[in-house]
């Protein structure tokens, strides 16, 4: 029910359940996440650090350091990012090696989308090793990320080998095969210069948006913006704006913003773009100067006329 109330963006009624739960003895990591979440989003840095020590005390010490990398991620801070992941990781390929694949994992995407390329193939290759020592049920939870990232930075033939390989490995996983293959393969066909087959890979997936952290979303965006087309890019990062509770941490969400005032700037709006840019140079005020992204936004920022 927290979950529910968190994807829906009613955030206070999601604390209030998990209230409940703490008044019936009942805790758990996933609750605690729930109320990290919320305490991010609403710049409570109280309950945030109250969180960190619970996970950090708790029987997985590395969760403290996938919390932190995610918000590092949120605001840009990719030297900050990899210093969690790689803490959490060498502490759980010591103990519980899922935990440490999926520790590992999201860096590959995160480099891909902030535009550190020459480190996601090496972030790929890292988690594809955790994930080989995984069972298979475990080993798809940590596996749909890499073949993105890899997309991302145009190597396709990697991309297409491990979508290949998802594909016959989870022959009846709904999330696999609705949304997450459809979600790798229009990311390939982007790379591939093909924006509009990108699109149409894309349209089953609509259905299951609320279930997939943004990815489609934003990566029909991308497409989009391929295409010139910026009234329907901007409407897709819109959605991403309009459901932060999707995944409240996600780096995606603040890029919505920066793909929004691009998006805004293709139909002409430059207030609409102004403001957009303002948000996104806002969100990450904090972030390492030196990603190509933020100099990349900047720069525009500085263009429009």
């Amino acid at each position: 029910m927290a979950t529910a109330y968190v994807r829906l963006n009613r955030f206070d009624e999601a604390r209030g359940v998990i209230e409940q739960a703490f008044a019936q003895n009942i805790d758990s990591a996933l609750l605690r996440y729930r109320l990290y979440e919320i305490a991010f989003i609403q710049g409570d840095a109280a309950a945030m650090t109250q969180q960190i020590d619970w996970a950090r005390n708790g029987p997985d010490g590395s969760q403290a350091f996938g919390l932190q990398a995610e918000v590092a991620a949120f605001s840009g801070q990719m030297r900050e990012v990899q210093e969690f992941s790689r803490r959490g990781s060498e502490l759980n390929q010591r103990g519980n090696i899922e935990t440490a694949a999926r520790l590992t994992e999201p860096d590959a995407a995160r480099n891909a989308v902030l535009g550190s390329c020459r480190q996601a193939p090496e972030n790929a290759a890292q988690a594809q090793i955790l994930a080989r020592a995984l069972l298979n049920n475990a080993r798809s939870n940590t596996a749909v990320m890499r073949p993105i990232a890899l997309a991302l930075c145009g190597e396709v033939g990697q991309a297409q080998s491990l979508a290949n390989e998802l594909a016959k490995e989870n022959p009846k996983d709904t999330a696999i095969n609705a949304f997450w293959l459809p979600t790798i393969r229009a990311a390939i066909e982007i790379r591939k210069d093909n924006a509009a087959g990108a699109i149409q890979l894309l349209q089953a997936v609509g259905p299951y948006e609320a279930a997939t952290f943004f990815w489609p979303n934003y990566i029909r965006a991308l497409a989009y913006l391929r295409q010139k087309a910026g009234r329907e890019a901007g409407a897709e990062f819109q959605k991403i704006i309009d459901h932060r509770g999707w995944d409240p941490t996600s780096y995606l969400y603040p890029l919505a913003h920066l793909g929004l005032a691009r998006a805004a700037a293709l139909t002409g709006d430059v207030a609409g773009s102004r403001k957009a840019y303002q948000d996104f140079l806002a969100l990450w005020k904090d972030a390492d100067a030196d990603l190509q992204i933020l100099i990349e936004a900047k720069k525009e920022y500085a263009g429009l006329k």
